[in-house]
């Protein structure tokens, strides 16, 4: 097996410290490694547009990014507020591969960066690596549908004292 490189052993390091991914087996952050980049997002960049393929599942480093949808009459309608130690994108894990979310960069932000197809292939290639992030991602997926519901039943109740 080569050695890994230098950034691969930074990025295994932030790996090993985020929430999304501390619990994992070395192995399988060595895995996740060899195919994922740091990248640094700007104010405005869009993580995903609702309706279009999901290519990357984004581990925040730094930053902050909103949840967001848009109703023709209303415009944008802020869902949620994501920062450091969050996961933002799970429809890379399900087919069609499409956003379901608006996720747009609201400061400059880092994230590790893992590609969605090279993810579909570790998760293929070993199943326990693929239960172990399908689990966290399930958790993941609840916890945000309950955030969603909150706000928009404060939203309703704002309208309709």
């Amino acid at each position: 097996m080569a050695r890994p490189t230098e950034d691969e052993r930074r990025i295994f390091e932030l790996l090993r410290r985020h929430p999304f991914t501390r619990a994992l087996p070395e192995n399988h952050l060595q895995r996740l490694a060899s195919i994922a980049s740091v990248c640094q997002l700007q104010p405005g960049d869009y993580l995903l547009r609702e309706g279009r393929p999901v290519d990357a599942f984004y581990l925040l480093l730094s930053g902050r990014v909103g949840v967001e949808v848009y109703q023709p009459d209303r415009g944008v309608i802020p869902l949620q507020t994501l920062s450091r130690g969050d996961a933002v994108g799970w429809s890379w894990a399900l087919p069609p591969y499409r956003a379901t979310f608006d996720i747009r960069v609201l400061e400059p932000t880092e994230a590790i960066c893992l590609p969605a197809s090279e993810l579909r292939q570790l998760m293929h290639d070993d199943p326990v690596l693929a239960v172990s992030i399908l689990k966290k991602l399930l958790s993941m997926v609840a916890s945000r549908i309950q955030a969603t519901r909150l706000q928009l039943l404060d939203m309703y109740h704002r309208e309709n004292p």
